[in-house]
């Protein structure tokens, strides 16, 4: 049995075979998936496949965990972590036993699920969403701390988006040699330490973001002024993107290029190119650049592709 946390009354813990029966017993009560857009299970075996077939664990490395009850060892619900590849966000959700209602026990396993992405697996932010009309679930949000952010359509359901941002985080602009501890590892390995310099990094119409963990940088990028011929439009380069090893995977990057994009908007530029190395292309496209031209390489560096998108 692998437990992943614990709080005064609970554990939570990874999915075994036997709770398909809970599974079962759940999703055939209508108060219970009113408002989530699920089916019931037409039968336990149904139930059992999806527990046997539920790779998240393996695939993401997060997952929704059943919800166990100290003081009886009962099964009362699950809640939990879900990656959510679409919108590339992180989202807590649960659902509990309607006998089980009311005694605090989704915001207790939704706040201890919340501590436990910020502290151990260090994600940056996280998200929630409960239907319009699940005013229970919109309490239970709330008293876990997120901010209500908008009304959407989730699963061709109406619904509200919640977020709650880590504390221990903080993005800002910063001056270029302060992107050297992650430039230099990530970006110019094995190499001398002035291979870091660019020559544009101390002009003025030059910007550095960087993202920090508990005053510890991870990750960082830098904007500049610069022309390729093969586009229009008032012209900014992205150079110099990277993030630490142990903190990548959490969608740090796409929040400093977000960053970078919202202030070279507000200083009117158009258009952003850059060389992606091959390995981040993919990356780049989910955000809405798109390549130009074919591969070329890089010396001492690798391949590349030409990326650019309008702002």
């Amino acid at each position: 049995m692998n437990v992943i946390l614990e709080t005064e009354r609970l554990y939570l813990r990874e999915f075994i075979p036997e709770d398909g029966e809970h599974f079962f017993r759940m999703n055939n009560d209508p108060e219970v998936i009113k408002y989530t857009g699920d089916a019931p299970f037409s039968n336990k075996d149904a139930a059992d496949v999806f527990i046997q077939n539920y790779d998240a664990y393996s695939r993401t490395g997060i997952g929704r965990w059943a919800v166990i009850r100290k003081s009886d060892k009962e099964f009362i619900g699950w809640c939990g972590l879900k990656y959510n590849v679409k919108e590339r966000v992180v989202d807590v959700g649960y659902r509990l036993y309607k006998h089980y209602w009311g005694n605090g026990y989704a915001t207790e396993s939704a706040k201890a699920t919340i501590h436990y992405a910020f502290e151990t697996l260090k994600y940056p932010f996280l998200v929630a969403h409960a239907h319009r009309d699940n005013d229970a679930s919109h309490s239970v949000i709330r008293k876990s701390g997120m901010t209500f952010i908008k009304s959407f359509v989730y699963d061709k359901l109406p619904a509200r988006l919640y977020r709650i941002e880590n504390p221990d985080y903080t993005i800002k602009e910063i001056t270029a040699e302060e992107t050297w501890p992650v430039r230099h590892p990530v970006l110019r390995k094995g190499r001398p330490l002035k291979d870091v310099y660019m020559e544009a990094d101390e002009k003025e119409s030059t910007f550095h973001i960087g993202i920090y963990y508990k005053d510890h940088i991870v990750g960082v990028a830098s904007f500049m002024e610069d022309i390729n011929s093969h586009f229009s439009g008032i012209q900014s380069r992205l150079r110099g993107m990277a993030v630490l090893p142990e903190y990548r995977k959490l969608g740090l990057a796409r929040l400093i290029l977000q960053k970078g994009e919202a202030i070279l908007k507000n200083r009117g530029r158009t258009l952003l190119w850059f060389n992606a190395r091959l390995v981040a292309v993919n990356f780049y496209s989910e955000s809405g650049y798109e390549t130009f031209g074919d591969e070329f390489d890089i010396p001492l560096i690798g391949p590349h592709y030409l990326m650019y998108k309008s702002l």
